[in-house]
């Protein structure tokens, strides 16, 4: 007895702690990094170190060339598949739809033709190999429907119903490696390997000869840029920078100005192989949002939105960012705009985002290749506040990208209606520019943009950690309006900290909040509720301007004033 005791009061620094904002996991196939291993990243991390070639490094290069000066990423590499595929079937004429199914293993143009009407195995039908150059003489259709696409492993299955003449089905079947297109007179060339990155092949020749001889200049992004001069190897073996691929020139001589192309199609990864990656990391880091790069459907994003689902429920609030697949080969924006909208309208969730927005991306190397821009937006909500818009346009445009020429307003409507995040121009500007950030929820929901999905789940989990002060402590009488600031009062005052830290921040975050704990409660048996209301800051969607002109000194000049 008779010292000096001494205590220490934790919790009254004012500190609100629970934000994850400016922190997001981003998973896709790589060719080199272990799967599923979660990879600490910086804008001054050696990617190509870690994680060598592919779609992921190509989308986290976007993500932290618009993520501001320190955005927070997490990779985690993902097991990839073929990136080939086949193409859905483009149906001309009055008659019954058709699908195609199988595992492209050949590049190749179908088209089908039905020569003659009638049921299954009674109508006739040519067939062409080469795009509708020349066709096959008319057979029987099979009475099953099913017709084999040559040896692409592709199999044509039309409707069990009549058949009508003139109609056609053209189907486009692709592997990693897509056709060589030659123009000009010299040889064939031979492009082989496994496909590890993105590449639009173009191999010039320079100078006449054979190996050791001519010389020839190569592009991997379809011309846009283009490597030095080089003379052709005596081996014949030119590597198509670290895309995996080989190109192989024969023993005879090449033709001066012959340009050979060649797509390559990078590796996609399964959403099932995606959330076996992701199960350790997402246990070990509380992020913002997940984005899954890589080309992906309504079945995809049913996964990603139960994985959303999972991680409310342990309270960490967390959306997940996806992809929706290029145009393919033979596909018109139309075609593939319909394709797109079919898709979101399939499926709705108010914690998903599919980024339909694509065109050619410049990466510091110069290199310009076409991809989806979901690293770029996923880059620029990383770097501002959470209740501010992508598409502000104070915030520049979107520098880095070059829209498909092809893709107007209408089809930019069209998929921003539909709930896909899309971008596009204005008049004026030379720039893209993100539109609406929105999710897939239903048009009932209060969620259908992302903005709105990040300040809410801010506030949320603020108030959580604010919330987690009170467990276990008295709540006081609730009879007394106040209990010397301890109690019920004490938990409504955190919970009012923590929102006041969004209300305070500049660029503000919160227009205000009301928090209220209803009288009358059961806290015995019930425990405490808590309601609150979140008050944002709206966003300035639609301008519209009126004009009108007059003379001066007229009765209508707003500068005098009338009797």
């Amino acid at each position: 007895m008779g010292d000096v005791l001494e205590f220490l009061v934790d919790g009254a620094s004012g500190l609100a702690p629970g934000g994850v904002s400016g922190t997001a996991i981003v998973t896709g196939v790589c060719s080199k990094g272990t799967v599923g291993k979660a990879y600490l990243l910086g804008k001054h991390s050696d990617l190509e170190g870690l994680l060598g070639v592919g779609p992921l490094v190509d989308t986290l290069k976007d993500v932290f060339a618009t993520g501001g000066q320190e955005p927070v990423v997490i990779a985690v590499p993902v097991e990839g598949l073929s990136g080939g595929y086949i193409g859905s079937v483009r149906h001309t004429g009055t008659g019954p739809s058709a699908t195609a199914t199988g595992s492209p293993a050949g590049n190749l143009d179908a088209v089908l033709k039905i020569k003659t009407a009638g049921s299954l195995g009674t109508a006739t039908s040519e067939l062409s190999l080469d795009g509708g150059k020349t066709f096959a003489s008319a057979e029987a259709t099979p009475a099953n429907g099913q017709v084999t696409l040559g040896d692409s492993g592709a199999t044509l299955v039309l409707t069990d119903e009549e058949q009508k003449e003139g109609d056609t089905y053209s189907v486009t079947v692709r592997t990693p490696i897509g056709p060589v297109e030659k123009v000009g007179t010299g040889p064939d060339i031979d492009v082989a390997g496994t496909v590890k990155a993105a590449g639009e092949l173009v191999l010039k020749i320079v100078k006449a000869g054979g190996r050791n001889q001519g010389t020839y200049q190569l592009s991997l992004d379809g011309g846009d840029s283009w490597d030095v001069e080089r003379t052709l190897p005596a081996d014949g073996l030119i590597a198509a920078g670290s895309t995996g691929v080989t190109i192989t020139v024969p023993a005879s001589n090449m033709t001066v100005g012959t340009v050979y192309t060649c797509r390559l199609a990078p590796p996609v990864p399964s959403i099932s192989g995606v959330m076996a990656a992701l199960e350790k990391p997402l246990e070990r880091y509380d992020v913002e949002f997940v984005l899954i790069v890589g080309p992906s459907d309504s079945s995809d994003w049913a996964a990603a939105g139960a994985k959303a689902d999972a991680l409310w429920n342990l309270h960490r609030p967390t959306y997940f960012k996806m992809a929706y697949r290029l145009p393919q080969d033979g596909e018109t924006v139309d075609d593939w705009t319909a394709a797109c909208k079919a898709e979101l309208d399939s499926y709705a969730h108010r914690f998903v985002q599919v980024c339909a927005a694509y065109g050619e991306v410049s990466d510091p190397s110069g290199k310009r290749l076409m991809r989806n821009w979901a690293g770029l937006q996923a880059g620029r909500v990383l770097s501002i506040p959470v209740c501010r818009a992508t598409g502000r346009v104070k915030d520049g445009g979107i520098s880095q990208g070059t829209l498909d020429e092809d893709f107007n307003e209408a089809h930019q409507k069209i998929l921003e209606k539909a709930g896909a995040l899309t971008a596009k121009r204005y008049a004026g500007l030379s720039s893209a520019y993100w539109g609406d950030s929105r999710t897939l929820a239903d048009p009932t929901s209060d969620f259908q943009y992302e903005e709105v999905v990040r300040t809410v789940f801010k506030a949320i989990r603020l108030s959580r950690m604010a919330a987690l002060k009170s467990m276990y402590d008295e709540a006081g009488d609730p009879t007394l309006a106040d209990n010397g600031g301890s109690g019920l009062n004490y938990l409504k005052a955190c919970i009012e900290g923590a929102h006041g830290t969004m209300i305070a921040a500049r660029p503000q975050e919160l227009a205000a909040s009301k928090v209220e704990i209803p009288a009358g409660q059961d806290i015995v048996n019930n425990g405490v509720a808590v309601e609150f209301t979140l008050i944002g800051l709206p966003i300035i969607r639609e301008i519209r301007l009126f004009a009108q002109y007059v003379y001066a000194g007229s009765r209508q000049d707003p500068r005098l004033e009338v009797a």
